[in-house]
């Protein structure tokens, strides 16, 4: 083993970085064909309402016809009408006029899957197979950056740590159906987290952050709010939390205040960074917005009512509910199970409770072992994890208090896998012995 690991160190860093890339895409194809992700019928779906707009938007680029901003859509009066998806899978003809754009997002996923659509046409003419298709790609890009995460957990905690937050995604009901959903792609919404591993991955190799670290954050953010502006304090949460616990790491382990004002720079370099792709995805949308109503004033006044009609401040008038009712309902009363082994379930509540009992025991044999230091970077990351998905439900109360077969799926992104994956980095800081090792290694 060491001898391999020798020959693999000697590789070009070039090198190293493709095959680990072709490895992950050939596990992730694996897992996606094994556990059945590309069948509606075998693993189910999620949100089919939403999906109607882009088979819409995929069947108008199928037809070769066109509107204005290039949004998605449906050819019928009602948004979640299952007949788009049909009129896709069928190749039925339709009237270009009778297409209704939805302009609430750029809509990029419809565009991409339309592209794709477009080439599989060449060897898959049934839209059955096409569909599957797409499922299939969707759940291997998910896969593919779930592996890519669970290789920056390795790379710091471990092979255990990666091993049992890699365990959540298997295991969640959630994931499971729904990475296939071609409206939400969920793959995009660990977009700005690995642009944010990468950042950190280059800056500790290079021992200074490259320049383009910075754009491609901001890139990350774009694409994945041109796929929809929604739950945006969680992605741009789970943005910041490994940048978080570098400087936490830096502060309390390594003891050095100046290597932690560094990485808090770097945190908010970040955060400028992804909030400029938001920006500039917001202006794209607009463009967008503008050529499909023809004026600006249309389109200011549409996007306003789009975003305000998500956001807790503006909402009175949309559900008459308020934020600590919002936690309530996901944190305490619901029983949508997060992690499933046969008949054993886990909800939010009750992984909830086993972290923080987890987390309290921790404190105590630390604070005896005097390594309580090293929980701080860990806690924090744990704290960050659980506030990426309840941000949402506080900014957007009233959108997260209907939409309960969606608000959920947050709980993925990402207080389960953290959870997970900190059970073992908190049981090796526990361990007799542990103490001399750490002390050693400063």
């Amino acid at each position: 083993m060491t001898k391999a690991k020798g020959i693999w160190q000697t590789l070009p860093a070039p090198l190293r970085g493709a095959a680990t890339l072709l490895a992950v895409l050939a596990l992730a194809a694996l897992l996606t064909t094994v556990r059945h992700n590309a069948s509606a019928y075998l693993t189910g779906v999620w949100d089919t309402g939403s999906q109607t707009l882009v088979y819409g938007r995929i069947h108008q680029m199928e037809q070769g016809q066109y509107a204005p901003g290039g949004f998605l859509g449906v050819y019928t009066d009602d948004w979640s009408d299952d007949t788009n998806r049909a009129l896709f899978r069928d190749d039925t003809p339709t009237d270009a006029a009778a297409f209704h754009p939805y302009t609430h997002q750029s809509g990029l996923q419809g565009w991409l899957f339309g592209r794709v659509n477009r080439l599989l046409r060449h060897r898959l003419p049934d839209g059955l197979a096409r569909e599957t298709a797409l499922y299939w790609l969707n759940s291997t890009l998910f896969y593919a950056a779930e592996l890519l995460v669970a290789l920056a957990v390795w790379e710091e905690f471990g092979p255990l740590a990666a091993a049992f937050g890699f365990a959540s995604v298997l295991l969640a009901p959630w994931l499971q159906r729904g990475m296939k959903d071609l409206y939400w792609c969920l793959w995009t919404w660990l977009l700005p987290l690995l642009a944010a591993l990468w950042l950190c991955h280059c800056t500790r190799v290079r021992g200074k952050t490259p320049r383009g670290c910075w754009p491609l954050v901001a890139a990350a953010c774009m694409v994945r709010c041109m796929c929809g502006f929604e739950f945006i304090t969680t992605f741009l949460i789970l943005c910041e939390i490994p940048l978080c616990y570098a400087a936490a790491k830096a502060y309390f382990v390594r003891r050095d205040p100046h290597g932690a004002l560094v990485w808090l720079g770097r945190t908010v370099g970040a955060g400028v960074s992804a909030l400029g792709g938001v920006t500039a995805a917001l202006a794209l949308w607009f463009a967008q917005e503008w050529l499909c109503f023809g004026s600006a004033a249309d389109a200011w006044q549409n996007m306003t009512r789009a975003v305000t009609d998500r956001v807790s401040l503006t909402d009175g008038a949309v559900r008459d509910v308020n934020v600590p009712q919002v936690l309530a309902q996901y944190f305490r009363e619901s029983t949508e199970p997060l992690l499933q082994l046969g008949p054993v379930s886990v909800t939010a509540w009750q992984l909830l409770l086993f972290a923080l009992l987890v987390g309290a025991v921790s404190v105590v044999v630390c604070l005896r072992r005097g390594t309580a230091a090293q929980l701080v970077p860990p806690c924090i990351v744990w704290g960050l994890g659980l506030a990426a998905p309840a941000s949402w439900m506080m900014l957007s109360k009233a959108h997260a208090a209907i939409h309960t077969h969606l608000v959920p799926m947050l709980w993925h992104f990402a207080f389960v896998p953290i959870s997970c994956m900190l059970l073992p980095v908190l049981a090796k800081l526990m361990i007799p012995g542990r103490k001399k090792d750490l002390v050693a290694s400063h």
